[in-house]
């Protein structure tokens, strides 16, 4: 781990948010899965690249770190490393149903009948045959996101292989006959996505190749949270106006679906449904030591023969779980009953809520007068507490969770102290009386409170940084010695010879395909192609409107050296295109001696919807954006698992998307504007 600030993606009440967002109060557990390893699978950019040894330097004698990434990737979800939705080739509610008439009479059984399925090959993971028509992602609901675009690292093949659309790339592909494990069809499909829906207050790339958009209200509309882990407040978002026409809230929207689906569900379903669900090898669980890798330093996979498949040591787990979809609604609007029996966990920190659950049974928040109350609910003959509307989800957040309740803290510390065997509870004695609402954070701002979820000490006025727990009062960090590692000792970290911290050379963009059949002349030049934070704008946010519009030029230009410009008789402000194999965006050129000589920038992150004129190298068709010119390609050593702290968490471990450091592009001086 390192002392990082990744923005909104890290929330402080992660214990109680995590466990309420993704279900676990219901139906535990969930289906999870990193972005950079689906897209680069499922939008086929694995096609258009050969073995990775093929373009990243590793040592001569490696054993494992050799062939394609794809089939990397599949052996790490065979293996449990990874995961990878969907699972299987085949419906896994009907995968239940097929066990059941085979004789399984119990959970057990049905597992024992789907692990018997896999080993024979009757039943095949869905990664070994990613563009089987079976097993192509077929809805996509996107919120939150700019997926098209700001997220899409290799934009272009999104609108090739999801959307079966037009698109700049002319990259050719480079797997046939370098893929072993997975299926390489010919041709590679094309539009496998049947309903695109985006959720969205805002007309951005994605929204503008959506199938639907449901407009969400801004941010000054809605009643909601605000948090980072190393912001020291909980920022409360308060509904100055109500959404305007036809918008609704995120939670409105979420809720108002779940309503649809529990009244079409029992033309579907007879009842409650069984499901079986594939999760890979956790985190901070037993799961980190289910392959010891200190006995033999090998990697075997059972898929191909080399050890025998044990669900949870060798190979993911396996659960049936039971789903309701007739009370998907309820469920929305209850908090249930696993939270109480299981407890919430975060960041590995288990925390056993029962008498807090029962307090909002017993004693739900009191009501505020501009505020809904938190009040409970009854359904199935059984009382919950209540979450009909945001602000009572808010305040069941705020109830659980130690950051907000000190009460809650002092007993996750009393919990952790028989985890580690040191004093920690006086840690939180001081703000045991402390309870945060919704209500109160809209009056006062309130500082967060200390809690073992995170490693800072902000008592008294302390500002947060990282590991201080674990320094000032040794919790041990949580490695395979409780030490900080700067020797990883994990057989592919060995293989691939980054076992101590290593210098790795830029990629040549002819051997990953970057440039390959796009022109290079001496009118045009090869540069390092880097995307920076945007600097003339919010993200992806605020871009295209007057103000911002008149402090980037009107367009978000490509920075180049001005020795490098000079080179193809570019100045500044002129018209330039830069392209590569994946795609073209044409844009302003911004000389300036403060960028370094061989790199050129773009700050991401412009949308399709404004100052995209045609380009003359793909022959007059519309330009893209900055994620035109990237391409997805995943590290396999960021698959690594099964052992000590390389064991997969949701947003914490698993492949990165690609580093556009690692991309080049040609940049020439366009010689006519075409609109």
């Amino acid at each position: 781990g390192l002392n990082h600030y990744v923005g909104q993606e890290k929330l402080t009440l992660v214990a109680a948010w995590t466990t309420w967002a993704l279900g676990r109060d219901w139906i535990p557990p969930s289906r999870l899965q990193q972005s950079p390893v689906w897209h680069y699978a499922h939008s086929d950019q694995w096609r258009y690249e050969g073995d990775f040894t093929d373009y990243a330097p590793i040592p001569r004698e490696t054993r494992w770190a050799k062939g394609h990434a794809i089939d990397l990737l599949a052996s790490a979800v065979r293996m449990g490393w990874m995961p990878f939705y969907p699972q299987f080739n085949r419906n896994p509610l009907e995968i239940v149903k097929q066990a059941e008439a085979a004789g399984a009479k119990s959970d057990e059984q049905i597992v024992k009948w789907v692990v018997g399925q896999l080993k024979s090959g009757n039943l095949r993971y869905a990664i070994e045959d990613i563009d089987a028509p079976e097993n192509w992602p077929r809805t996509w609901v996107i919120w939150r996101g700019n997926a098209m675009q700001s997220s899409a690292k290799g934009a272009e093949f999104f609108l090739r292989h999801y959307l079966g659309t037009h698109d700049n790339a002319v990259a050719e592909e480079h797997a046939k006959g370098r893929v072993k494990d997975v299926v390489l069809r010919d041709p590679a499909p094309r539009g496998k996505m049947d309903l695109v829906c985006d959720i969205n207050f805002r007309m951005e790339t994605t929204a503008l190749y959506s199938d639907m958009v449901l407009p969400t209200a801004m941010w000054y509309e809605k009643n909601d949270l605000n948090t980072t882990d190393l912001h020291s407040f909980i920022h409360p978002l308060g509904a100055a106006v109500p959404p305007v026409w036809e918008a609704k809230t995120d939670y409105e929207i979420f809720k108002a679906i779940a309503k649809k689906v529990s009244e079409l569900a029992p033309s579907v379903f007879q009842g409650p449904v069984k499901d079986v669900v594939m999760t890979p090898l956790a985190h901070d669980t037993p799961d980190e030591l289910s392959q010891d890798y200190q006995a033999g330093m090998k990697v075997l996979d059972w898929g191909k023969g080399e050890i025998e498949m044990i669900p949870g040591k060798t190979a993911p787990h396996f659960k049936v779980v039971e789903r309701d979809y007739a009370n998907i609604y309820n469920q929305w609007i209850t908090f249930g009953p696993k939270a109480r029996e299981n407890g919430i966990v975060g960041n590995g920190e288990h925390i056993d809520i029962k008498p807090f659950y029962d307090e909002l049974l017993e004693n739900p928040i009191d009501a505020q007068p501009d505020v809904r109350h938190m009040r409970c609910r009854v359904w199935g003959g059984q009382r919950y507490p209540g979450l009909e509307f945001a602000e009572e989800a808010a305040n069941l957040l705020l109830h659980l969770s130690p950051e907000s309740n000190g009460e809650v803290s002092y007993h996750a510390f009393k919990e952790g102290e028989h985890q580690v065997g040191l004093p920690l509870a006086d840690l939180a004695e001081g703000v045991r009386g402390v309870r945060m609402t919704y209500f109160d954070l809209t009056r006062q701002v309130r500082r967060t409170l200390i809690s073992p979820c995170w490693t800072g000490m902000v008592n008294d006025g302390r500002a947060y940084a990282a590991w201080c727990l674990n320094v000032e009062r040794l919790i041990p960090w949580r490695t395979l010695s409780g030490r900080q590692h700067h020797y990883m000792d994990h057989p592919y970290y060995i293989d691939y010879g980054e076992q101590l911290m290593t210098h790795k050379p830029k990629l040549d963009p002819r051997k990953t395909g970057d440039i390959v059949r796009s022109p290079v002349d001496d009118e045009s030049v090869v540069l390092n192609y880097i995307t920076p934070h945007g600097k003339w704008h919010i993200h992806s946010t605020y871009y295209d409107n007057h103000r911002m519009l008149t402090l980037s030029r009107g367009i978000e230009p490509c920075w180049l050296n001005d020795k490098d410009a000079a080179r193809i008789g570019v100045k500044d402000n002129d018209w330039v295109e830069v392209y590569n194999d994946n795609g073209v965006m044409v844009t302003r050129a911004a000389v300036s001696a403060r960028v370094q000589m061989g790199t050129c920038m773009i700050y991401h992150a412009p949308e399709r919807t404004i100052s995209i004129p045609k380009s003359q190298v793909r022959g007059n068709r519309r330009g893209g954006a900055h994620n035109s010119l990237t391409r997805t390609r995943i590290n396999p050593m960021q698959m690594a698992g099964g052992y000590a702290q390389w064991t997969y968490m949701f947003n914490y471990w698993g492949p990165i998307g690609i580093f556009t450091r690692d991309t080049h592009v040609a940049v020439r001086k366009l010689s006519q504007l075409v609109w």
